[in-house]
């Protein structure tokens, strides 16, 4: 995520916790069973993910990965990696961030630096026939939302944002936050120390009530959980238990503006099982310019791509194969703690625009993973990229209500 002038890149992986290692099992083999298989091996289980048929287990630190990996009725065992952010700057405080946007838009001293043209406006203001404007983010406006928003506003999709919370008390998300999840501290609410999750949610529901800012589908509901703590770091086991408990929540849609740079087996397994429960599951590439990173890289998530104002690939944005679709990413307005507002760049501002675009297609009544990727492929307008740039292209909620109209 950029704050003003901060770029902070996508998750690269880290040391594992010591002696915690994510263990799948096949299939018919019963948590009693993966249990005792665990005891025989010295270590004791921590949490079951039954979703994926696993669990998170405790070893001496002397267990080697490899030895219990090779344990009949074992699929996989990985060490519990540690995730987090890398910044090309230190993380400002959220003081410091909402002073500097304060003074971008008022044109005080000390806005952030105005990057070379062609660039996008701030925001675009719109006003209601009673005179009460709002900020939409340029983004919206080129991807043609507020036409649609005629006949989807994206109301009865749930959305699971999994990401370092939710400030759900801010005016523009308040209306739009439902139950949440802390997995950090279970049974408290699923906080925002850092404003990236806040940010993300805004994109995809900030509510169109004229006060200030609008988000892609302005009457989908955010369910937060918070799966990284206010440095930004979390653990593979976090992701996986946040997915599982979104999906027993029966959402529609996934975002996770997260990731690393290795391939995962026990999350690409959750990744599955969520497409498997019909949950559609939407990444964000990756901020290094290499090759897209996980979990957007697996085989069942969509992987979202970030492009500029003049439709090209964002410089920092990761791209490849596996690129499902692409969207703005750059000098994106949303929400931010406390009560503000913020511009920031990344794909973890990209992806929330598809997750956006497919609630617009679950308030139109399209449900169910295929059925919504499906919508999207249809919606989506090639701008000109190549494919590992691009995927199918930019899924536009405009085509969208076209292709609706056209249907009924």
């Amino acid at each position: 995520m950029k704050t003003a002038s901060l770029l902070i890149l996508l998750l690269a992986a880290g040391p594992a916790a010591a002696g915690q290692k994510i263990i799948t099992f096949a299939t018919g083999i019963s948590p009693e069973a993966q249990a005792r298989l665990v005891q025989s091996r010295g270590g004791r289980v921590i949490k079951e993910f039954s979703f994926i048929n696993g669990v998170l287990a405790d070893f001496p630190d002397g267990a080697k990965t490899a030895d219990i990996s090779r344990a009949p009725g074992v699929d996989s065992a990985e060490d519990d990696r540690e995730i987090f952010w890398l910044a090309s700057e230190q993380p400002k405080p959220l003081e410091a961030a909402q002073a500097e946007i304060k003074a971008l838009l008022t044109g005080a001293p000390g806005g952030v630096q105005t990057p070379a043209a062609p660039i996008s406006p701030v925001y675009v203001t719109t006003t209601n026939a009673e005179g009460r404007t709002e900020r939409l983010p340029w983004s919206l406006v080129r991807m043609g939302a507020p036409k649609a928003w005629s006949y989807t506003r994206g109301k009865g999709a749930l959305v699971a944002v999994l990401d370092g919370g939710v400030e759900c008390t801010h005016p523009d998300l308040a209306a739009n936050c439902g139950e949440g999840y802390n997995v950090l501290e279970p049974g408290t609410p699923p906080y925002d120390g850092t404003g990236h999750g806040t940010h993300v949610s805004g994109i995809i529901a900030g509510a169109l009530n004229w006060s200030g800012m609008a988000g892609m589908a302005p009457e989908a509901t955010i369910l937060p959980v918070k799966v990284l703590n206010s440095s930004g770091t979390g653990k593979v086991s976090q992701i996986i238990e946040g997915m599982e408990w979104a999906v027993r929540r029966k959402v529609d849609i996934i975002n996770m503006s997260l990731g690393a740079p290795e391939y995962i087996e026990a999350q690409a397994k959750a990744v599955k099982a969520a497409r498997k429960a019909g949950v559609l599951v939407v990444c964000a590439a990756g901020n290094f310019a290499g090759n897209i990173g996980y979990p957007a890289g697996y085989e069942d998530s969509v992987a979202v791509t970030a492009i500029d104002f003049s439709n090209k690939l964002a410089s920092f944005s990761c791209s490849g194969p596996a690129a499902d679709f692409a969207a703005p990413g750059v000098r994106i307005y949303s929400s931010y703690p406390v009560n503000s507002f913020l511009l920031a760049d990344g794909t973890s501002q990209a992806a929330p625009h598809v997750s956006g675009v497919a609630a617009l297609a679950v308030g139109l009544g399209i449900k169910g993973e295929a059925a919504l990727r499906a919508a999207l492929v249809k919606a989506s307008y090639n701008i000109g990229l190549p494919p590992e740039q691009q995927g199918a292209g930019v899924p536009l909620p405009a085509r969208l209500a076209e292709q609706f109209l056209a249907g009924r």
